[in-house]
């Protein structure tokens, strides 16, 4: 059989058209068109999925920054309070007389508990 009745038989064989004529008929071209959206639509919906669960986690890490401060300030607000109390009590030794005239007892051993 001849060359030119094998490729004549062939469904997409058309003799007066260029290869990029061929390839980018309109079936052709509307399947090219087809994946192309299915592809960038699934690229779409990951990148948007990728976006969601980020802002969670930043809404997630927010709200845990903010409990962290407000536990910041408690514990703040308790160290003022026992520093408060330290001086209260240094100012109630000072008021009540300073520890100038201590008196020491001179004993034996006679005279110290023993087990």
């Amino acid at each position: 059989m001849d060359k030119t009745k094998l490729l004549k038989n062939l469904p997409n064989y058309h003799p007066g058209k260029s290869f990029i004529k061929r390839i980018f008929n309109l079936p052709n071209l509307n399947k090219i068109l087809l994946i192309s959206i299915v592809v960038l639509g699934i690229f779409y919906i990951a990148g948007t999925n990728d976006l969601a669960i980020k802002g969670y986690t930043l809404s997630d890490l927010k709200e845990q920054s903010s409990k962290l401060a407000d536990e910041n300030k408690k514990l703040e607000l308790q160290a003022m309070d026992l520093s408060s109390y330290i001086l209260s009590v240094r100012r109630l030794i000072i008021k009540n007389g300073s520890s100038g005239n201590i008196d020491y007892i001179n004993g034996t051993i006679e005279t110290m508990a023993k087990k």
